[in-house]
């Protein structure tokens, strides 16, 4: 019997353990280990995703689509990713999303873009991809890391660089977005510029809204 005891106890701790490092005082939870992503299913390529030194790193080539976090699907939320893409490169963040099916159509994709020439307004970084353009454009000098920050509260996602809000959407004013679905999975898109180009994440993490 005390073997039970001290062995459900050892459990306890070490759950404890686990929940105070992966979520922070702010209610902020680390989805990417900096070691390993083994919470995470790749949709293509096993090895398109890569990480060094902390940082996960895709090259074009790869063929991986995306890769999303598979413990749990997320509804109300803030998420925070810090980025940086190559010169030409192309990328971006999922939320909302479906393993079946394309992510940006299933949810949501806010774009991550140094194409050239330079897309429009509702394809560029910051955008919620064919959806909402953004107003004001953000800055997209490649090789710089930056950060985005995208709020969902119901029907209503928020998209911020830097800082700077760029982008909102009400999805029950769009005749395209009324009907998609209020949870899913968040995830992030390899590279996908022309050969050459690359698309690196260091952090993501995650706070649920109530």
């Amino acid at each position: 019997m005390k073997t039970i005891c001290f062995s459900l106890c050892g459990l306890l701790v070490i759950s404890c353990a686990y929940a105070a490092k992966d979520k922070n005082d702010s209610g902020w939870v680390s989805l990417f280990n900096g070691k390993d992503l083994k919470d995470w299913r790749i949709q293509g390529k096993q090895d398109d995703f890569k990480i060094k030194d902390g940082i996960i790193r895709c090259e074009t080539g790869g063929g991986g689509q995306w890769m999303y976090y598979a413990r749990k699907q997320f509804g109300d939320f803030v998420l925070r990713v810090e980025w940086r893409v190559s010169a030409r490169g192309n990328s971006g963040i999922f939320l909302r999303a479906k393993t079946e099916g394309n992510p940006w159509e299933t949810g949501y994709e806010s774009q991550i873009s140094n194409e050239q020439p330079p897309r429009d307004d509702a394809h560029c970084t910051g955008a919620l991809y064919g959806y909402q353009a953004v107003n004001p454009r953000p800055d997209e000098t490649p090789e710089k890391w930056r950060t985005t920050e995208i709020t969902c509260k119901e029907t209503m996602i928020t998209v911020a660089i830097d800082g700077q809000k760029v982008c909102e959407l009400d999805q029950d004013t769009n005749e395209k977005t009324k009907n998609k679905p209020l949870t899913g999975y968040v995830g992030v898109q390899d590279s996908h510029g022309p050969e050459g180009t690359w698309i690196e994440y260091q952090k993501v993490e995650i706070k649920e809204l109530k």
